[in-house]
């Protein structure tokens, strides 16, 4: 079984749009919380250790540079980690719109 690390980022959209985006293109529900780590505000649905989402602003709260420097014209980013369903989850972005996949890391 094939998983894969996916990297997706919206331009056009605030945290809080993107949000409400993501969970009806993906049937996922995200719940807030907060780390320095993450930059302040993020989003996150499903478990460690098991397929999972954040959802952040791109911008590193430390230094105020984007998080992705190869994607800084992305406002928003959107990791979909452990999954087992790259392409299901791709093609269901794609049809929502909104976000573009930035990276797809297979391991």
């Amino acid at each position: 079984m094939t998983v894969t690390y996916d990297l997706y980022g919206a331009r056009c959209l605030c945290l809080l749009q993107a949000k409400v985006h993501a969970e009806n293109s993906l049937g996922v529900s995200f719940e807030e919380r907060n780390s320095t780590y993450q930059g302040g505000s993020y989003y996150i649905s499903g478990n460690r250790g098991e397929e999972n989402f954040i959802l952040k602003l791109n911008l590193d709260s430390f230094d105020e540079e984007p998080v992705e420097q190869d994607f800084s014209d992305f406002s928003v980013l959107l990791y979909i980690n452990a999954t087992t369903r790259s392409s299901d989850i791709e093609r269901a972005i794609r049809d929502g719109g909104g976000f573009e996949l930035l990276r797809h890391e297979v391991f």
